[in-house]
């Protein structure tokens, strides 16, 4: 175990031996909680929620859909509207 001190923006430095045995790297990002008395620092991966052609495809919903007045809620009812549209 290695001691580390909090700096004054409450930050943080993880050792170079944990961040090479986990590979971490420059902005990664993680679930930070709190159980009993310890700090849990997991790292997480983020995937994108719409893929490049997904992105296109909203692009152009909203260029053809402009001044429509077609309100969607974000979410599940979006999705469904995109996958509609695209097909």
């Amino acid at each position: 175990m290695t001691i580390t001190k909090l700096k004054a923006k409450n930050q943080l430095t993880i050792p170079s031996a944990i961040v090479k045995r986990l590979h971490l790297k420059q902005d990664e990002l993680f679930a930070v909680g709190v159980e009993g008395n310890y700090i849990m620092i997991i790292p997480v991966k983020v995937e994108p929620r719409y893929t490049p052609d997904d992105l296109k495809a909203i692009d152009n919903i909203v260029k053809d859909e402009k001044c429509k007045a077609k309100a969607l809620r974000p979410g599940r009812a979006f999705s469904r509207y995109i996958k509609k549209v695209t097909k």
